[in-house]
């Protein structure tokens, strides 16, 4: 019974060391991050069938944006780093899909200040990382303290998207609308018009006679648009699918997919850069 006493004491007495650590590392980012920055306390995650205790972080409110990444490819420029350049360069031309050309948008959607605040797509999964190391390597300059900036884990993901909550979306309710019938993220919107069923295979299918731009979104909505959910986070559902640490998976839906493919536990893989694929990402002390 003493040993267990024992055991029990110095466990009760770890886990307060542990809190107290990570209080003060919340509050020594909180000083150093601006209001960009937000933190998901720690709790819990459902992923697939498992239960994951996720701690506390930091994370990008709103998805990397255009003006964003152009301060970063203009610093790898200013640096003459051609071999890292060359990786994050953004890969406009994917904007032209199958049948589909889209040359407005390869010719402006990086480069026009219009779309300054709008998420930065078409790059890569190194892209993306190199980003963080370079955003890491700022904050070190500027505060003299490490930091780590990388991509979410998929149980981040889902803790900072559904909070405390198990609803299907990220705003707490498992609905696209509002009480006022307002659409809560950038999806594809279909409707019964839209369904139709093949007599010979009884199959249900998608049929679009005309392109309707109150349907189908011709292009993203800014990063910081919609509603926040609790912690302040913006288009967790929809908008651009989220890269995440996992190489090759992306969490959340896009713009182009429709509502049961922007739920919290939506996944897409991809194996190049995309028009429907962005990141954010969070920030953690080094020894995290």
């Amino acid at each position: 019974m003493k040993t267990t006493s024992c055991s029990i004491a110095l466990l009760l007495g770890a886990l307060l060391l542990f809190s107290a650590k990570v209080e003060k590392d919340k509050s020594d980012l909180k000083k150093i991050l601006t209001k960009s920055f937000v933190y998901v306390p720690s709790g819990n995650a459902i992923v697939g069938e498992d239960t994951v205790a996720v701690n506390g972080f930091y994370i990008y409110h709103i998805e990397v944006t255009n003006i964003d990444y152009k301060e970063f490819l203009a610093d790898l420029k200013k640096e003459g780093d051609l071999e890292k350049l060359k990786i994050a360069m953004i890969d406009s031309v994917r904007w032209n899909g199958k049948n589909q050309l889209n040359e407005k948008y390869v010719q402006f959607y990086h480069t026009h200040p219009a779309y300054n605040e709008y998420p930065v797509v078409n790059i890569s999964y190194e892209a993306a990382q190199l980003y963080c190391e370079w955003i890491g390597k700022k904050y070190e300059v500027m505060h003299s303290r490490k930091l780590k900036f990388r991509l979410m884990e998929k149980a981040e993901y889902i803790r900072a998207a559904r909070g405390d909550s198990q609803s299907t979306y990220s705003w707490g309710t498992h609905y696209l609308r509002n009480q006022k019938g307002q659409v809560m993220c950038n999806h594809t919107q279909l409707t019964g018009e839209h369904i139709h069923r093949d007599p010979e295979t009884n199959a249900y299918q998608i049929k679009v006679a005309r392109m309707d731009h109150n349907t189908f979104m011709d292009v993203l909505a800014p990063s910081k648009s919609y509603w926040p959910n609790q912690f302040e986070l913006y288009n967790m559902n929809g908008n651009v699918s989220e890269m995440i640490s996992e190489k090759g998976i992306a969490m959340g839906g896009s713009w182009k997919d429709p509502g049961y493919d922007v739920r919290v536990e939506s996944e897409r893989t991809y194996t190049d850069p995309s028009p429907t694929v962005g990141f954010r990402f969070v920030v953690t002390p080094v020894d995290n």
